[in-house]
């Protein structure tokens, strides 16, 4: 009698061969490099999606109310007029924005060397 149990088998009959570690190993990398591979097609999209909106939060034009800035100057305020052109950025003129109680009282015209801002806050004026 033995103490390890070994399965009955007749004379001509070979016992089942179990899966071998290799072919365990390989199944679960395998899944794993599928998994991977599904993530990053995912994120891809996801990168994609972002850059284009990206893009059009850039090159969009802004829009009578909205804040933007000239970076050559540093001068910024609301936007009163928005002059579209065929070809290049629109022309944007601004109303000057001094302080949250204290608006401007001209306005002047940025053409086309302006960034969108965000508004101002009113801790930091």
């Amino acid at each position: 009698m033995s103490l390890i149990p070994f399965p009955p088998t007749g004379h001509h009959e070979s016992p089942e061969p179990g899966p071998r570690l290799h072919d365990l190993q390989e199944t679960h990398c395998r899944r794993r490099v599928a998994e991977l591979r599904a993530k990053v097609e995912w994120l891809r999209a996801q990168l994609k999606e972002a850059e284009e909106a990206l893009e059009w939060e850039e090159t969009r034009p802004p829009e009578i109310g909205e804040f933007v800035r000239c970076p050559l100057t540093g001068f910024f305020g609301k936007v009163t007029k928005v002059t579209p052109r065929p070809y290049g950025r629109p022309w944007v003129e601004i109303l000057l924005y001094l302080d949250k109680d204290m608006p401007g009282h001209g306005t002047i015209d940025l053409f086309g060397n302006w960034e969108l801002i965000d508004l101002p806050s009113e801790d930091n004026p």
